[in-house]
């Protein structure tokens, strides 16, 4: 997706385990999600964690489904410098994929590489609380995130990715690859992220066969 300005949105739905104490548990829920939300929680939101939450590059969190308040936080955010962050080539391999990347920038510090692989859709079956016996439907499901590697001046670097338990590269969901640059620590994101893996976006290199 992009805006009018030319900004590329990449979304990441991370799925929160607080709710799966209503007898149903959701089956793409991580406590990884669950912290990271926590800590943007501890900086941005004096209300604290909620769902659904938008966290725009971890400078910005509003209502998810609030849609003029993801509209002035792009437009601020099209006034910020970003790094450039590009992949270079990917090769699959059968544990995950090897990813060479490109950062373009003067780092003043070191800055995190994380990782996510995500499904393109999925489906769960509510059991239990408010949304009891509909069938939801999701996008781009993280189903990992991983600090990939630490950076500290521009230029290529090539790194690993492993696939998480129970992520089939074979049949079902189409997957991708989303690589993005982050403050140690913080979880402010430096610049938005580009995709890559199975059944991604044209405007992302070289997808995989």
């Amino acid at each position: 997706m992009q805006t009018n300005a030319g900004q590329l949105i990449v979304g990441i739905s991370e799925h929160v385990t607080y709710w799966n104490n209503l007898g149903w548990k959701d089956p793409y829920s991580s406590p990884v999600f669950t912290d990271r939300q926590s800590v943007y929680a501890s900086r941005l939101s004096p209300e604290g964690s909620y769902t659904p939450q938008m966290v725009l590059n971890g400078r910005d969190q509003f209502v998810g489904s609030d849609g003029p308040a993801l509209q002035r936080a792009l437009r601020d955010d099209a006034r910020r410098e970003h790094f450039a962050l590009r992949i270079v080539s990917s090769t699959p391999t059968l544990e995950g994929i090897d990813v060479k990347f490109a950062l373009a920038g003067k780092p003043t510090k070191p800055l995190d590489i994380v990782a996510v692989l995500a499904d393109d859709t999925d489906r769960s079956n509510v059991l239990r609380g408010e949304n009891s016996g509909r069938q939801l439907q999701h996008v781009s499901v993280a189903r990992s995130m991983t600090r990939v590697a630490t950076v500290r001046d521009d230029g290529e670097q090539s790194v690993h990715v492993a696939f998480p338990q129970g992520l089939s590269t074979i049949s079902g969901s189409g997957h991708h690859l989303i690589l993005f640059v982050q403050e140690p620590h913080r979880g402010q994101s430096s610049e938005p992220p580009q995709c890559l893996f199975e059944k991604c976006e044209t405007r992302c290199n070289h997808p995989l066969p």
